[in-house]
């Protein structure tokens, strides 16, 4: 996990995220101009992430709800994710008129205290919590 000469914690197990993005109505069409271009970005410069899907959620009379799916190699292609200046570039847009709400994120990992920690710290502007895990399991990449 983490220690005192690598700071980002990283293991070789999946990470899956979903991002809940609330969009104003009349925003939805830039929105999903916007979404193909980081969809493009994010397929050319990140290696790490294995699925970056976005489906409609719901709609109501004011926003629509959009879910992008993103499954990452592990917590060091998150990070990578994170930092990438097109996705950073990306929020900085939506953030401009585009969303109507903040972004829920949802991760699903097989991480310890330590490591939800970490990133409850990282991600600190954002609504974040952790899928409460029943049962699955997650595979570790070589």
């Amino acid at each position: 996990m983490t220690n005192s000469t690598n700071p980002i914690p990283n293991d070789n197990k999946i990470v899956a995220l979903e991002a809940f993005e609330h969009v104003h109505n009349e925003q939805a069409s830039r929105y999903l101009e916007l979404a193909q271009t980081i969809d493009d970005q994010v397929r050319e410069t990140e290696p790490g992430m294995l699925v970056h899907a976005l489906t409609k959620s719901a709609t109501n009379g004011t926003e629509t709800v959009f879910r992008w799916l993103e499954v990452f190699e592990n917590s060091s292609a998150l990070e990578a994710h994170i930092n990438n200046p097109h996705v950073i570039t990306h929020i900085e847009k939506l953030n401009n008129g585009v969303l109507s709400n903040a972004t829920e994120l949802v991760i699903y990992a097989h991480w310890d205290e330590a490591m939800k920690t970490y990133w409850l710290k990282r991600l600190s502007g954002a609504k974040l919590s952790f899928a409460p895990m029943e049962t699955g399991f997650f595979l570790e990449r070589c």
